[in-house]
């Protein structure tokens, strides 16, 4: 059959490269399932980039530790005391927790990013986003792994879901969770939810989808098999994962999202919340954070549970009502 003229792109291409898709995810899946003695072993590995977490670290790992196989710590060059906290949380978890160090200066999300990804030998830098996360999936021990954040308070709900999916045979949970205001006693929302509007104030067209809802994170694959799994830098302005279990025509098939939040997420409560973000990208968030509705008590309990009491907002920009 001939190929379609120029200007007249295929109309089956795209069913032809959702089979291609679907194909390769049952391939990856057989190959998984080989390797995981049936689908039994799903030990799993949390992986926790870290730099300056001092605030919130030990929490973050004590609420999730006994829900996991392993923690990997990953600090990057870190200047706050992080390293203190991550002696200790070995001490505490000497059978579970491992420590790394990666030594280079990680390029800030957004802009910088953009420029970094897109010069002539910038895909193989170790200071781009996407080396530094798949140097960190190469430290996880577990078939499986969680991305989660040094700022992030495991819910009970997370352990109830975490127990259905290791007996069930989805290989990836997506979640989200709940941003909470810097005042901890509020959710956060944003002033404007026009993505648009938000866009044209940035240099490079990179926005993350959560910044015009704000209250919650938006749904992310966190939870995915090692095999096959790898960041890259397709967007330019950050990183993305890519699976074969997590594609446009396979997620369907083979993910699972948790209807509840899985976490509280306390970045907007960081004295720096937004130090892993370009100036500009960083500008138009901070710009967008107001105080919304009050944070349920269940949430607030969970806050006190974990060594999280209430303070003051500890940064201005982003504690407007």
């Amino acid at each position: 059959m001939p190929a379609p003229a120029d200007g007249n792109p295929d109309p089956h291409a795209p069913n032809r490269a959702a089979r291609r898709e679907r194909r390769a995810a049952r391939i990856a899946y057989a190959v998984l399932w080989a390797r995981t003695g049936g689908g039994r072993d799903r030990r799993l590995s949390a992986m926790i980039r870290i730099r300056n977490e001092s605030e919130f670290l030990e929490p973050a790992v004590r609420s999730l530790a006994a829900s996991v196989d392993e923690v990997v710590l990953i600090d990057n060059r870190s200047t706050d005391g992080t390293a203190a906290i991550i002696a200790r949380l070995r001490s505490s978890f000497p059978d579970k927790t491992v420590a790394y160090r990666y030594d280079h200066e990680v390029a800030r999300v957004g802009t910088e990013t953009w420029k970094l990804a897109t010069e002539p030998d910038g895909s193989r830098s170790p200071r781009l986003t996407a080396n530094y996360y798949n140097w960190c999936l190469e430290r996880c021990s577990g078939p499986y792994v969680l991305k989660w954040d040094a700022d992030m308070i495991a819910l009970d709900g997370l352990r109830r879901d975490l127990e259905l999916w290791k007996r069930g045979s989805r290989p990836v949970l997506v979640m989200q969770g709940v941003n909470v205001h810097p005042d901890l006693q509020h959710v956060v929302v944003a002033k404007n939810p026009d993505r648009v509007s938000l866009l044209e104030q940035l240099e490079v067209p990179g926005l993350p989808l959560w910044v015009t809802r704000l209250t919650h994170d938006y749904p992310e694959p966190r939870l995915f098999p090692k095999l096959f799994a790898r960041y890259t830098s397709d967007m330019r302005w950050t990183q993305a994962l890519h699976s074969p279990f997590y594609g446009s025509a396979t997620k369907q098939r083979y993910s699972r999202t948790v209807p509840a939040p899985a976490y509280l997420h306390l970045k907007f409560c960081k004295r720096d919340p937004l130090a892993n973000y370009s100036r500009d990208l960083a500008a138009v968030i901070a710009a967008n954070v107001a105080r919304g509705a009050a944070l349920e008590p269940r949430y607030r309990e969970e806050l006190v549970r974990w060594g999280v009491p209430g303070r003051r907002p500890a940064n201005p920009r982003a504690a407007n009502p």
